[in-house]
């Protein structure tokens, strides 16, 4: 059974992390406190170790993005029921873990920010509030008209009607065809040059859309080989490709694009 535990006395942050690093522990801390239950219950429904979980809250490893998006579920779920708000959004954090990641020194890409905006300014906060509001109009809706049969046709033609936020499946891919036909033949070298340019070439828009359709057609490792090396983009792309994706509420996808720029960085 379940328990409610009391709140954490954080141990202090080692000395030697980057005020980057230092900034997004602070912000995990928060986010950690935001439920009543014990850490080792929060850890096992997250599906990982209570040591891993202590680790990442105590500065001594950064999260993979998985085990980010993960413990951030479960502690929304427990905020939710206890009708608390998060202080910080998903991709916020992803965004955070991205930064904790970066040695800045004159190695570092032009044009990427120097300095980490202050999570709790006006613009940030107000970003905050309108992403949780918008998580909870699309939970609202669905189960609103999830109990009424749907529609055989629109009630008036789609240029008159509600404007809806277009899924990322609406429009295909237009290579996937081709890979998979490359893949069915075990052309393997021509596959790879397929996903080299749906990596590198696509506007930042479209590289959510051509993942989509791979994770769709079940084919999760070419996927993670376009967010791979999309990840080797400039810095300016990288981000608005995660924007993509973060608009179309995919933020394990942006999280990995995430992760593989800062990888590419180092």
């Amino acid at each position: 059974m379940q328990q409610e535990g009391p709140q954490p006395h954080w141990k202090p942050l080692p000395g030697d992390l980057s005020e980057d690093r230092r900034q997004f522990v602070s912000c995990l801390r928060e986010i950690r406190e935001c439920s009543p239950r014990t850490q080792a219950d929060i850890a096992h429904d997250a599906s990982q170790a209570a040591t891993t979980l202590s680790n990442h809250l105590n500065g001594g490893r950064v999260p993979e993005p998985q085990l980010l998006i993960s413990f951030y579920k479960v502690v929304e779920q427990d905020a939710l029921a206890i009708g608390v708000q998060l202080p910080y959004s998903v991709s916020f954090l992803l965004c955070l873990r991205s930064r904790a990641l970066m040695k800045h020194c004159k190695c570092c890409p032009t044009g990427f920010p120097v300095s980490t905006p202050d999570p709790r300014s006006p613009a940030l906060s107000s970003a905050r509030h309108v992403w949780h509001r918008r998580r909870l109009r699309n939970a609202a809706r669905k189960q609103k008209t999830s109990s009424f049969p749907a529609q055989r046709s629109a009630p008036v033609p789609l240029p008159e009607g509600d404007r809806h936020p277009r899924r990322l499946t609406d429009e295909a891919w237009t290579d996937l065809e081709t890979l998979t036909r490359y893949l069915a033949e075990g052309r393997d070298r021509d596959a790879s040059v397929v996903l080299w340019g749906a990596a590198t070439t696509l506007p930042a828009g479209d590289v959510p859309r051509a993942v989509a359709a791979c994770r769709s057609a079940g084919l999760d490792q070419e996927a993670e080989t376009i967010l791979i090396n999309a990840g080797k983009r400039d810095p300016q792309t990288v981000l608005d490709i995660a924007a993509a994706f973060h608009n179309s509420l995919r933020f394990e996808d942006a999280g990995l694009i995430l992760a593989a720029a800062s990888r590419a960085t180092q």
